[in-house]
């Protein structure tokens, strides 16, 4: 403080050299900011995945779900369903269909009131059941949810996602492992449905009270302590495509999507972030270069601060979630379709290895980038760039200051001499 209080401050060598060679200074941390990012794609400056949670136990037991046929007759039914339904979510089959499933099943109403004329309002319906964890009080609880877009919607369908979490519904109904509740979420309006739910199930509001009326829900679960959000585009998957940015740029937890990867590894399914998958190249340069644009665009969808499904407005909640995003058609030559029996194996895995949970995710990172799928860069790799780069321009504003200060002073001794 004494350098920004000291009438004396500003003549010493030390601000000297700082006001002669700022431009200097500020070009080189700039630059060996740039260039230290860079090197972060660069193998040698990054390090395969590994789990840090070892209760999760991963691919340790063997996977049981054999409801496929169940899932194709869950679909068709659906798709009969939606022809009655252009421009809405056909609520008496699902409620029937979780009836019969023996879950605890509700709705809940939302309302969006325009905020430039209040007399505008959009109204929406969320269905969700609840399957009591039969080893445990309703203590915790896990989500799995869908959302629901009706023939007319500008989206690609997520009818096979429905069919499938029905079908595990269903798997999932009859065993006695369960130490979570697993509430099964089927949301209305996108990102809107899931926001008036997740502050309905806490009694929050995030935003204006006049704006989204969240509504109340008849019945609860447990604390959250995770969710997957699942959007199938077909019945048969050739490519899934992990995302996990949120509001504001944030992230789930990596253990989360290193469970993810290793699920879907074991099923044989072609994964990819970014939409892009692992690739081996013998040449260094394209090897660095793949790595340098999965991490760009990972950068670039969390500077947006959107979202890019509806697992991001769980984040803000603490719950760690993500979303598998299911394709019919793979950009790998070599990759083989699945049917609904290996995605109904996948988040069986996947929710049985978050049922071994004994606490909530804390150990692996919560602030990384991805070159791929199986390689991250941790914080304390990627600050240091960040640090020169802000630096260089803390240095900048801090010479600029230094330099106004010493024209003031001229000044005043200018208007001292002239009165003298």
């Amino acid at each position: 403080m004494g350098l920004l209080t000291d009438p004396t401050a500003g003549q010493g060598k030390f601000v000297k050299l700082l006001l002669k060679y700022c431009d200097k200074i500020c070009g080189l941390m700039y630059i060996a900011g740039i260039l230290w990012f860079c090197s972060l794609a660069y193998p040698a400056m990054n390090a395969n995945t590994y789990f840090s949670e070892n209760a999760l136990l991963p691919g340790l037991v063997k996977t049981q779900f054999r409801e496929d046929k169940e899932a194709l007759q869950y679909h068709e039914e659906l798709l009969d369903e939606m022809k009655k339904y252009d421009n809405s979510v056909p609520y008496p089959w699902l409620l029937a269909k979780f009836r019969q499933i023996g879950l605890d099943v509700f709705t809940h109403n939302f309302t969006l009131y325009s905020p430039l004329n209040k007399k505008e309002r959009y109204a929406g319906q969320n269905v969700y059941g609840i399957l009591r964890a039969p080893r445990a009080a309703s203590v915790e609880s896990l989500v799995l949810s869908v959302p629901y877009r009706p023939p007319t919607s500008v989206h690609q369908t997520t009818s096979p996602s429905i069919a499938v979490m029905l079908a595990f519904a269903k798997f999932a109904a009859k065993e006695k492992y369960w130490a979570k509740d697993i509430i099964f979420l089927i949301t209305e309006h996108e990102q809107l449905g899931i926001q008036a739910w997740l502050e309905a199930y806490h009694g929050v509001t995030c935003g204006n009270d006049d704006v989204l009326d969240h509504g109340d829900l008849s019945g609860r679960g447990g604390a959250i302590q995770a969710a997957i959000n699942l959007e199938l585009h077909s019945e048969r998957i050739g490519q899934l495509d992990v995302k996990i940015e949120g509001l504001n740029g944030q992230l789930p937890n990596l253990d989360l999507f290193n469970l993810v990867s290793k699920m879907c590894s074991r099923e044989g399914l072609y994964q990819t972030f970014k939409n892009r998958g692992l690739h081996y190249y013998r040449n260094e340069f394209k090897e660095w270069w793949g790595y340098f644009k999965n991490t760009l665009a990972m950068m670039a969808t969390q500077a947006t601060g959107i979202p890019n499904g509806n697992h991001g407005l769980f984040h803000r909640f603490g719950i760690q979630a993500l979303t598998l995003e299911g394709f019919e058609h793979s950009k790998a030559r070599s990759s083989m379709k699945v049917s609904m029996l290996s995605m109904g194996r996948i988040v069986e895995s996947i929710f049985r290895s978050l049922n071994n949970l004994l606490e909530r995710f804390h150990q692996s990172f919560f602030f990384y980038l991805l070159p791929s799928s199986d390689r991250y860069i941790s914080i304390g790799l990627y600050i240091p760039s960040v640090s020169l780069i802000a630096g260089a321009l803390f240095i900048k504003a801090f010479a600029k200051w230094l330099s106004l200060k010493g024209d003031s002073d001229t000044l005043d001794n200018k208007i001292l001499r002239t009165r003298s």
